[in-house]
């Protein structure tokens, strides 16, 4: 067989082949050797294809592990049909493109073909790859830690149209933002009403203290609430129409208990946002295990519903859509800490164009012009009802006959000529029927129609 590799025969076998067997094997032994002294890399990690020249074997590995050969990987079977297990990662070295594969400094060149690197004479290889899972395995770095120009400094530089945009808009809800307001108070039991906070609210940020914050940090003394006791808190009488709530929910129960609370709260789920936690600092890769998990969590989930209409071809005043994505990267917080990155407050800005934002659960490093921050956490308090709801008052109302905020309300930060040509459209409704395909409601309300008995069916026929 071209794949088969050398291995001794049974000493009741044994014939005049054996000299040349063992220098043969020698001869492997040699390469190996001149390979791991060379790269500093596993031969196996090399890339070697399985399919050798007439005549010339493949390197010899013990220790085989009985399964399904990783023909299609480019891996070596071991003897009896086995496959080497992986050995340690090759070391992270700038890979320069050479043909038609990488060339690691200290590899052989590509060979004829273009299938990457390989030694001269043994046959093509095929082009290294990075494997990140096998180096978290190796090492608990995760692979997001490797994502390039993630943070906000450094995403836009090579998109300066979009640089721009986010640089506009952040200049106008500066300067249309509110003071930093904050009160320390027990949610538990706060009335949570227009008449407790002044004013009802377009966006609502929830970061709860989910029981799987305190399940993930043994031995930190932190604060848990029960689901049930948040879906508790009366956000639909402090939500206005049209709003949106922004809820965090973890990882684990809060994925489903989270839809629940919006549910009741009056919202639709629209987004889900996630959070890539990385863990480039060394401290943050000891992750304790959780009951509930399966896999190993990198990552957490933010909710987005809304409350009412908003159609975002025509209330352009009232949200700004596809300014930004739905994940977030940035680095997992240390160890019993819940905080959450800033950039969701950038997202929240950028969309939801009302000034009145409201979050829940907040704690000192939460306190952020145009906010109010409410939470047991806080240090003090300077937040005055009637003082807030003054920022919005007109002599006029500001609706529309759908109850919709017009484009001159108080509460809403506004826009720019420049910001409406720079930001991204929506495309009309007409452009969207004629792109999409039928939608699946309407395709289930025609098979319902055609499920339906006719006039003149005999019952027994169905």
């Amino acid at each position: 067989s071209p794949i088969a590799t050398r291995v001794r025969p049974p000493p009741s076998m044994a014939g005049p082949e054996d000299d040349r067997w063992e220098r043969e094997r020698d001869a492997d032994d040699e390469m190996n050797k001149r390979i791991r002294r060379e790269t500093g890399a596993a031969p196996h990690m090399m890339g070697f294809s399985a399919l050798h020249p007439p005549g010339r074997g493949m390197p010899f590995f013990d220790r085989p592990v009985p399964g399904p050969g990783h023909l299609a990987r480019g891996m070596p079977m071991g003897p009896m049909g086995g496959v080497r297990p992986p050995g340690p990662m090759m070391p992270q070295m700038p890979r320069i493109p050479v043909g038609g594969g990488m060339m690691v400094p200290g590899m052989f060149p590509p060979a004829p073909g273009g299938f990457g690197p390989g030694p001269p004479g043994r046959g093509r290889a095929q082009a290294g790859q990075n494997d990140y899972c096998q180096h978290f395995v190796d090492t608990a770095e995760r692979p997001q830690n490797f994502v390039r120009k993630s943070s906000l400094a450094e995403r836009f530089i090579e998109y300066p149209t979009k640089r721009e945009l986010i640089d506009r808009k952040d200049q106008l809800i500066e300067k249309r933002a509110t003071p930093p307001l904050h009160m320390q108070c027990d949610l538990r039991t706060l009335e949570l009403s227009p008449r407790t906070l002044g004013t009802r609210f377009d966006v609502i940020l929830v970061d709860p203290p989910w029981e799987e914050y305190e399940r993930r940090a043994p031995g930190v003394a932190m604060e848990s609430w029960a689901w049930q006791d948040i879906m508790n808190l009366k956000l639909e009488d402090i939500a206005d129409t049209p709003s949106f709530v922004f809820l965090w929910c973890g990882c684990a129960e809060g994925l489903d208990a989270g839809r629940h609370c919006l549910r009741k709260w009056g919202f639709r789920r629209c987004e889900d946002i996630c959070w890539l936690k990385t863990n480039k600092d060394k401290s943050n890769r000891n992750n304790q295990p959780d009951e509930w998990q399966i896999l190993q969590r990198s990552k957490e989930h933010c909710l987005m519903g809304i409350k009412g209409t908003v159609r975002r071809n025509a209330d352009g005043h009232i949200i700004h859509a596809n300014v930004d994505t739905d994940v977030l990267v940035s680095e997992q917080p240390p160890y019993g800490s819940t905080e959450k990155p800033e950039e969701m407050y950038h997202i929240i800005e950028h969309f939801v164009q009302g000034r009145r934002r409201l979050e829940l659960f907040g704690e000192d490093r939460n306190i952020r012009r145009g906010w109010v921050t409410l939470g047991r956490s806080l240090s003090s308090t300077n937040f005055n009802a009637e003082a807030y709801a003054a920022y919005f008052k007109s002599d006029k109302p500001h609706r529309d006959h759908n109850g919709k905020p017009t484009p001159d309300a108080p509460q809403l930060v506004g826009t720019t000529p420049e910001i409406e040509q720079l930001r991204p459209r929506s495309p009309t409704a007409r452009t969207v029927s004629q792109a999409l395909p039928t939608p699946p409601s309407a395709v289930a309300e025609e098979i319902v129609e055609w499920l339906a008995p006719k006039e003149g069916d005999n019952p027994e026929d169905a």
